[in-house]
């Protein structure tokens, strides 16, 4: 039995696409220099790897480091997007607080992706479809539900309070993946796939909405 060739070309567009925003939103880092951007693309990146990983997994290629690397990854992704967030709704303790949350979360999730390997039949058919390991599925959760929080409630907060209704994509796209997140652990996989793709879009239409500083104040027009 083989996987839909829609969802192949679902998943390799969707490396590509991630791909290309990630390029823009470090393209507005290097700009604005403003941290969030820098996190965000890092994130975004991440993405985009392991869309590409999922991809190779479709093609009938297994191992296990690759299969260690992908579960770890799809955990700090979520973890390292939050660190953009961070940047701007936190300030003082409450940020080195996160920072130090996240940085503690992620190495705890490196160690156990290294020690509790994935089974082969975590792949059937070139989809993932199967539950990792219990200790790996705990510290992920560890990692994304807070993160997840973080995104979802800021960018909520920012639409409603501050009148930047664009975080309303950040809202929605963190919210899509989660939710995908939650129904692959019901055993529905082929959602985390199309959601990912939905997902990566809306973040970067909340990303790249963001205000940059001018770098020099704009001339006032002679009457």
């Amino acid at each position: 039995m083989t996987a839909p060739l829609g969802l192949a070309a679902t998943i390799v567009g969707e490396a590509l696409i991630a791909g290309a925003l990630t390029g823009l939103v470090l393209h507005r880092f290097l700009r604005s220099r403003q941290p969030c951007h820098l996190y965000w693309g890092v994130g975004l990146a991440l993405i985009a790897f392991t869309m590409a990983q999922e991809a190779v997994f479709y093609l009938g290629v297994w191992s296990t480091s690759f299969a260690q690397a992908y579960l770890v990854l799809v955990a700090l992704l979520v973890g390292i997007l939050s660190l953009g967030t961070a940047e701007l709704a936190l300030r003082g303790w409450e940020k080195r607080l996160w920072f130090g949350f996240i940085g503690v979360a992620g190495v705890a999730m490196v160690v156990v992706g290294i020690l509790y390997p994935p089974a082969r039949s975590i792949v059937v058919s070139g989809v993932v479809t199967g539950l990792p390991p219990t200790p790996v599925t705990v510290v992920s959760s560890i990692v994304t539900v807070p993160a997840t929080c973080l995104l979802v409630g800021a960018s909520v907060y920012g639409a409603v309070w501050q009148k930047r209704y664009h975080l309303l994509f950040i809202a929605a796209g963190t919210a899509v993946i989660a939710a995908a997140g939650s129904l692959y652990l019901a055993s529905f996989p082929l959602s985390l796939y199309y959601a990912e793709f939905v997902g990566a879009v809306l973040l970067f239409f909340g990303f790249v909405r963001l205000p940059v500083p001018a770098l020099r104040p704009a001339p006032v027009p002679l009457i």
